[in-house]
């Protein structure tokens, strides 16, 4: 399936019957049953929050990793927190749903290696990151920048249980300082992990909004796009300062994707190069301390 050229060609990508056969073909996993649930039980008009502990509750693998991530330094919590009642009590609903949320797609996707042991660190800096920016910022539900940046690259360790030689695009797509990172998967594999995400999202139940971000998320042309929603251009123009930032953490002094996208993403934003800087040394001093 070819690289989409628009909001709209990506919407039609993220729904059409041929989808189905990319699921298979891929193997992207099915929504646990306990995310149904839970998800199902959010959007009820008054959420049973003892029910909804409950669910989490009955794993305790789930449950152990939930109040290690709450008494993480991420979090600054004053006081301990002891169990699932409490830490919805003192994060909120949306705040524990988003981690269990984290918790399950890192069960789901279980694979072992140091690429995979890096992807997922990488994830959870992002969604820090993402969250961050997005209360800093302002114009994206915190809820919504936390599930982007657990979601946006979720198709990279499919596409490497799928293709025995996925490292080697992943380095070119990471190299390559003119094409989008998804048209070299495209010529590699005749898919891309952004489409793989958009589409397992959407599976999984999260929003249209999220799975088109997703989708669109290294195409840089949405930002001249006035078909493209606000909060889908929001998403990914904070991406970009999460992924430079990231970068830097790890010691690179330059971002190929902020090269593609950088001054896009600053300008929908609205930033300028001091903000920006103060925005990545903010994140970074956050990774120092170990909040993500």
């Amino acid at each position: 399936m070819p690289v989409a050229t628009s909001a709209l060609e990506a919407e039609k990508q993220l729904a059409v019957p041929e989808t189905d056969a990319l699921v298979k073909n891929i193997g992207i996993p099915p929504r646990p049953s306990v995310l149904v649930s839970l998800q199902q039980e959010m959007v009820t008009d008054d959420p049973n929050l003892r029910r909804i502990a409950s669910l989490v509750a009955s794993d305790v693998a789930m449950t152990v990793a939930l109040l290690k991530v709450v008494n993480s330094p991420m979090f600054a919590l004053s006081r301990q927190c002891e169990s699932v009642d409490q830490a919805i009590n003192m994060l909120g609903l949306k705040q524990v749903s988003g981690i269990v949320t984290g918790l399950i797609l890192r069960k789901v996707l279980r694979t072992d290696g140091p690429m995979l042991t890096r992807f997922w660190d990488v994830s959870a800096k992002r969604s820090y990151a993402m969250s961050r920016l997005a209360r800093g910022l302002g114009g994206v539900d915190l809820d919504i920048a936390q599930s982007f940046g657990l979601f946006c690259d979720v198709g990279i360790p499919l596409l490497m249980q799928r293709f025995s030689d996925y490292g080697k695009t992943l380095k070119a797509c990471n190299d390559e300082p003119s094409k989008s990172f998804t048209e070299v998967e495209q010529a590699h594999h005749n898919t891309d992990h952004a489409l793989i995400g958009g589409i397992m999202a959407r599976s999984w139940g999260m929003s249209p909004t999220l799975s088109l971000a997703i989708r669109l998320h290294h195409d840089y042309s949405i930002f001249h796009d006035p078909k493209v929603p606000d909060t889908v251009m929001r998403l990914i123009a904070m991406s970009l300062v999460a992924e430079i930032s990231i970068q830097r953490f790890a010691g690179m002094n330059t971002s190929t994707e902020w090269n593609k996208g950088g001054d896009y993403a600053a300008s929908a934003l609205m930033l300028n190069d001091q903000d920006v800087d103060d925005w990545i040394e903010r994140l970074l001093e956050d990774f120092a301390v170990g909040k993500a």
